[in-house]
C-alpha cells in the first residue's frame, strides 16, 4: 500500500524549516504529492520499514506563512 501525505495546515514562519516523523500502519511507502500545499515544500528525508508499516522523516520548508 502506498500512503500519500500532505500537511493539513500551514504552521511556521516564512523561511522556517520544520521536521516531522510520520508513521503509516500497513503502508509500504510514503510519498509526497508533486503539487502539495501552496506555500510549502515537503520532502521525504528518510523512510524505513517497521513491523507494522513505514516510518518516514519529513522536512517542510515554509515558503509563505499566510494562513490557509
Amino acid at each position: 500500500m502506498q500512503i500519500t501525505t500532505s500537511p493539513s495546515c500551514r504552521v511556521g514562519w516564512q523561511g522556517s524549516t520544520l521536521r516531522y516523523v510520520v508513521k503509516a500502519e500497513g503502508a509500504t511507502e510514503v510519498v509526497v504529492p508533486p503539487n502539495g500545499m501552496e506555500g510549502m515544500q515537503v520532502r521525504v528525508l528518510e523512510s524505513r520499514q517497521t513491523a507494522d508499516g513505514v516510518e518516514a522523516q519529513l522536512e517542510v520548508e515554509v515558503l509563505d506563512s499566510t494562513p490557509v
